[in-house]
């Protein structure tokens, strides 16, 4: 529960997207922490221990010096089988008090025998300067032998303060042994823990989440069906998420304005006509959002929350073109990225089965045309083409100029009309009211060409078993033209 409450604070006027970084940043430190934790501390005691090692091999390595070398090469000289100055004593001797000198340097505490053994080492050079003195001297070989004596006893010295100083570092790497499997022991209580601290805040990142998006998403989606029910004076909540707010602003313009339309349709009886398509083209909007916040809800559910966020912007910029501030002529440009956020949105719903391509040169794009002329025979394709085919589909809209007209179509290799049904259909578009509705979307688009462009003919089609071509031909306008 408060990891909840710390998930709402945190991020509280913030989009999906900084939600889930911050999610993402809090759950990367928590499985940092442990990984840092263990290496420091397996560093830690790793160092020790070699430490320890080295000081202990580096004793046993002069230990031989001092138990056997040193006494045999005053022996061999005792015995006349060496000279004095042949003998090697002094060689190993300062061997012995060099890695001595350097033992101490990195010792730490239990240097105390480390330094006896070297005082010790002095000791010994002087009686092996005596005895050099002695033989210089030629005294007796008694003397000679009490000397080697005390050589014997200092060097059997200096090893058990060698031995002693081994067993105290033995004791201090057991005692280290004893502080790593504590310690090993505390870590691991730490990182369980933490692993169930991350577990903790995983569920309720992701209740959170589903919370943040869910709720906003049905609030919208409870507006949609009210507006699409004829409640015009429904309004859509504020949004608490960054990538709604464009949304439900656009929303609740749309809503606003189609109740202006609604109001001027009934100041204006002489633009009856007009008005009256104007009113059935808003309608469109309605039923199409409410199918669209509904797919968005079944992937918010599903904690698909990048598709989430790729659906509502595509959406908030299908309806920002669909308003155009309430202009009825828009730009070809604009008519192609409305276009473009509704085929996004299909294709996210309908995946596998739906593909599309648009062949609308850019330089033509600043043509005026009568807006949501494409969208209608692109919704047409997709549900009497695409959805009865099998496999998947492709939509291709394609446009062209000519002799100062413009040509647009929309193609589909769905699965096409038979001959009757396409004769219906073109002597319908044509005005013979004794035939059967041919669609909404083609007799709306069908009628405002007519009715805009002062022309007899609309929507040209083109069917067979391997698809339909809806195509039109209008005269070209400009900016000054509309």
């Amino acid at each position: 529960m408060k990891s909840e409450q710390f998930l709402r604070r945190l991020g509280a006027g913030y989009s999906i997207s900084s939600r889930l970084r911050t999610s993402f940043i809090v759950l990367m430190t928590l499985l940092i922490i442990p990984c840092i934790v263990s290496v420091s501390v397996m560093s830690y005691y790793a160092g020790s221990y070699h430490a320890i090692i080295s000081q202990v091999d580096r004793v046993s390595s002069i230990k031989p010096y001092v138990q056997t070398l040193i006494p045999e090469e005053i022996w061999s000289i005792v015995a006349g089988r060496l000279s004095f100055d042949e003998g090697a004593q002094y060689q190993c001797l300062d061997y012995v008090a060099d890695e001595l000198e350097e033992l101490i340097q990195s010792a730490g505490a239990n240097a105390t025998e480390l330094v006896v053994a070297r005082r010790t080492t002095d000791t010994l050079r002087d009686y092996i300067d005596r005895m050099g003195e002695q033989m210089s001297r030629g005294e007796p070989v008694e003397q000679n032998e009490l000397l080697l004596e005390e050589v014997r006893s200092v060097s059997a010295l200096i090893d058990d303060m060698l031995t002693k100083y081994v067993d105290a570092e033995i004791v201090a790497a057991s005692v280290t042994s004893d502080e790593l499997q504590r310690m090993i022991m505390a870590v691991l209580s730490f990182i369980v823990l933490l692993i169930i601290a991350t577990t903790v805040f995983s569920i309720a990142a992701q209740r959170s989440l589903s919370k943040a998006i869910q709720k906003p998403i049905e609030q919208l989606e409870r507006f949609a069906g009210e507006l699409a029910g004829g409640n015009i004076d429904a309004r859509a909540p504020d949004a608490s998420v960054d990538e709604l707010r464009s949304l439900t602003d656009s929303l609740n313009t749309m809503a606003s304005r189609l109740g202006d339309l609604i109001e001027e349709n009934r100041r204006e009886q002489e633009s009856l006509k007009k008005s009256e398509l104007r009113a059935l083209q808003a309608q469109i909007n309605p039923h199409f959002l409410y199918n669209t916040l509904d797919a968005i809800v079944w992937l918010a559910e599903a904690r698909r929350y990048d598709e989430v966020i790729h659906i509502t912007r595509a959406l908030s910029d299908f309806f920002r073109i669909s308003l155009s501030q309430g202009k009825d002529w828009i730009t070809l440009g604009e008519e192609v990225r409305h276009l473009t956020g509704y085929l996004t949105i299909q294709k996210i719903r309908y995946r596998d089965i739906l593909d599309y391509e648009i062949r609308i040169p850019p330089e033509i794009g600043n043509v005026r045309i009568l807006k949501l002329l494409l969208q209608p025979l692109v919704e047409n394709a997709i549900y009497h083409g695409i959805k009865h085919r099998r496999g998947k589909g492709v939509i291709i809209v394609s446009g062209e100029t000519k002799g100062g007209m413009l040509t647009l179509s929309v193609e589909d290799n769905g699965a096409g009309m038979a001959p009757e049904r396409l004769e219906e259909v073109t002597r319908a578009l044509e005005g013979n009211i004794e035939s059967p509705t041919p669609g909404y979307g083609l007799y709306n688009v069908n009628m405002r060409i007519k009715l805009y462009y002062n022309q007899p003919k609309g929507i040209q089609i083109q069917s067979d078993k391997n698809g339909t071509r809806c195509s039109l031909h209008v005269p070209m306008r400009g900016d000054g033209d509309v």
